[in-house]
């Protein structure tokens, strides 16, 4: 059943999508937060297992979560476009809700036996292992879930509308981390249990599991909301090998240079934000541990209660409300709130990227975000002790990711193949899985080298909280070791501004794009139409009408692959300082004049550029030179017989060259893309060519 492409956010299809992942998306990631401290307050400070420590519950937890993309991805592309995707969503939140249930099951478990129960400790041992088991179950959701999801979109809307919907997507999942994250801890900072005396008091913690199963069976409802899609290959074979279909979704992206670009910055994001994950974690614990032991000095030297640990824990005692005094005093919830803040500047940044996208993929916004993220991971570094630069520095790095990731997920679903699309998001996600088990790694390496230069203590022993000496000299080493977080912060700031510099060394648009979209005014209106026949790897031949700076900025801003515009200018206009970005980014500018040696450069660097598998644009409608531009042509076609040739309109060139096709309906600049030409084509030819784009009625 073939369904018609929507052109608005309203459907019934796409606001059940939305229903589906947010509920999704929350139970992800309440039960994640429930998970890291449920487990390190049982296995740490109850059962006090010697092998593990806070720092190791963080990242057990989080490999638990990513494992599951390692070990299944390459199975959830194939059965995502073997099977319809609504169905592939429909069957993953049914299995959610028993997996809620099995978290209900775990944080049930300390409730059957009595407090001084000798079977307890085993048995808060094994509560602790069955909330974890959840986390990875989720993950394995997540797996194959994500990739149905990704890949539904642009099965259901409109590429006019994909990025705006692509940003509320992106922003309503944010909305459900900042609520499922915020729960999640505000939940389990009021209805924990206590550890006093070695003895563990219950609380009410199998409530949080109640909650997040009922919320699983209403997401599974809402998903029955989306009207049935068929598969988009029903035929194909599902292999079992877990390398072979790997291998061949990577393949997929290999061959593509837009969906490398996509794919590889979105697994350096999912790094960033696994590394920034485990470091607040890790400070939440730090501080945890640190208001245990002036509890614990408090009652030898029969002291009143303590004040917060650190001006942060001031700053959220002051600002938040009366009801959450009690939670305002726990790590858990302080954890939350800071997620929260992430969270929510990503939701913010999302959708104002959807919205800044305008109608086409707005790849400028890439580096405007990651210098976002390394300005605001840069101040945590260096500010220690000013909680309300350390909240705008969160949401500042929420919304860097937001204008990160929305242009390149966007990119991803709209340049895979249309019968693959589920094997391309499901082999981006091997490849953030293996940027999320680098992130633990590098997490566990630095923390540990951190520890050992600053002199925390290691492990913590019963007998130090019974001894006035030994408990001051830990709660000094605690001090020390709060200095790490910061460090964490530091590092991440210089691996982001190291990506950034490999990135615009690499593909040198990219800063191009971004003084585009800056001179635009942060919303360019440039709308492409056509941009399907362009092939996504490949030499490719950009013969165009665009004989005007802007109408040469359009093009490179229109497309997602880098065009070597080689264009000849009607006038000759004072340079300015983006011209002289174009040019060092590789836009050469000709005049009209026959003969001028500038030619003989131009058909050089346009001979080597298509050899390399690249993409060149040339002005093609100027009269006064029509020699030289059939010579190019020909030159090039002769070095790159393989090349695609494509017509190019832009609406920004001079003249009656210049103008709206009829249809369109609005003064907005338009670049339009036509279907390849016969190689044979001559320079007439490929100007009624193009001519003929602009008369075209659009669509």
């Amino acid at each position: 059943m073939q369904q018609k492409l929507t052109e608005n956010l309203t459907s019934r299809t796409f606001i059940g999508l939305l229903l589906a992942q947010f509920t999704a998306t929350f139970n992800d990631q309440a039960i994640h937060m429930v998970a890291v401290f449920y487990a390190a307050d049982m296995l740490v400070r109850y059962v006090q297992i010697k092998s593990i420590d806070d720092k190791a519950v963080v990242s057990i937890v989080t490999a638990c979560f990513i494992a599951p993309f390692l070990l299944f991805s390459s199975y959830a592309g194939p059965l995502g476009d073997r099977f319809s995707k609504r169905s592939v969503i429909v069957f993953w939140k049914v299995a959610e809700v028993a997996m809620m249930a099995l978290a209900f099951l775990g944080l049930s478990l300390p409730h059957f036996v009595a407090v001084d129960s000798p079977s307890l400790p085993a048995l808060a041992s094994w509560s602790a292992g069955l909330v974890i088991a959840t986390v990875f179950l989720m993950g394995m959701h997540s797996t194959f879930f994500v990739p149905a999801k990704l890949g539904a979109m642009p099965e259901i809307l409109h590429p006019s509308v994909l990025s705006r919907g692509n940003g509320m997507l992106e922003g309503t999942s944010f909305t459900a981390q900042i609520l499922g994250t915020s729960a999640g801890g505000i939940m389990y900072s009021l209805l924990k249990g206590e550890i006093v005396d070695g003895k563990l008091h219950p609380g009410r913690e199998w409530m949080i599991g109640a909650l997040l199963t009922g919320l699983a069976l209403l997401g599974t409802i809402t998903a029955f909301l989306m009207r049935p899609m068929a598969a988009a290959a029903p035929d194909r074979p599902v292999s079992w090998n877990w390398w072979k279909p790997l291998q061949a979704n990577l393949g997929i992206l290999w061959r593509s240079k837009p969906l490398m670009l996509s794919v590889t910055g979105i697994a350096f994001c999912v790094f960033m934000t696994l590394f920034l994950r485990q470091t607040l974690l890790y400070q939440g614990e730090l501080t945890k541990e640190l208001r245990t032991a002036r509890a614990a000095e408090a009652r030898l030297l029969d002291k009143p209660d303590q004040e917060p640990v650190s001006s942060l824990d001031r700053f959220l005692a002051r600002v938040l409300p009366d009801w959450l005094e009690k939670a305002a005093q726990e790590s858990e919830l302080r954890v939350a709130l800071l997620f929260v803040l992430v969270g929510l500047g990503v939701g913010v940044g999302s959708i104002v990227a959807g919205y800044l996208s305008g109608h086409r993929i707005e790849l400028g916004l890439v580096p405007v975000g990651a210098a976002t993220i390394i300005l605001c991971t840069f101040i945590p570094g260096i500010i220690k002790h000013a909680p309300v630069m350390f909240v705008i520095s969160l949401f500042g790095i929420g919304c860097g990711a937001g204008f990160y990731l929305v242009p390149l997920y966007t990119l991803l679903q709209h340049r895979a193949p249309k019968d693959s699309k589920g094997n391309v998001v499901s082999a981006s996600n091997f490849l953030n899985v293996v940027g999320g088990i680098i992130s633990v790694a590098i997490f566990f390496a630095m923390t540990f080298a951190f520890e050992r230069l600053v002199d925390a203590p290691v492990g913590n022993h019963e007998a130090i909280f019974k001894d006035k000496v030994l408990l001051d000299e830990y709660i000094g080493a605690l001090e020390k070791q709060r200095q790490i977080p910061h460090l964490l912060f530091m590092s991440t700031s210089v691996m982001t501004l190291g990506a950034l510099i490999v990135l615009v060394s690499r593909l040198p648009d990219f800063y191009l794009r971004t003084a585009i979209w800056v001179r635009a005014r942060g919303h360019n209106p440039l709308r492409t139409i056509g941009i399907e026949h362009m092939p996504t790897n490949g030499p490719v031949l950009l013969l165009t009408n665009a004989d005007l700076f802007p109408a040469a900025l359009d093009l490179v801003a229109a497309v997602d692959r880098y065009p070597r515009v080689i264009f000849v200018e009607s006038n000759g206009a004072q340079r300015t300082w983006l011209q002289r970005w174009a040019q060092h980014a590789g836009m050469i500018s000709l005049t009209p004049i026959a003969g001028s040696p500038d030619w003989g450069h131009a058909r050089q660097i346009g001979t080597e550029t298509l050899q390399q598998g690249k993409m060149v644009g040339l002005t093609v409608n100027q009269p006064a030179c029509a020699a030289d531009i059939a010579g190019l042509i020909d030159a090039w076609r002769t070095a790159a017989p393989l090349a695609t040739v494509l017509p190019v309109f832009c609406t920004s060139a001079s003249g009656p060259h210049g103008r709206n096709p009829p249809g369109a309906g609005t003064s907005d600049p338009l670049v339009i893309i036509g279907p390849p030409i016969a190689p044979q084509a001559t320079l007439p030819a490929v100007l009624a060519a193009i001519d003929s784009l602009g008369r075209a009625p659009v669509q």
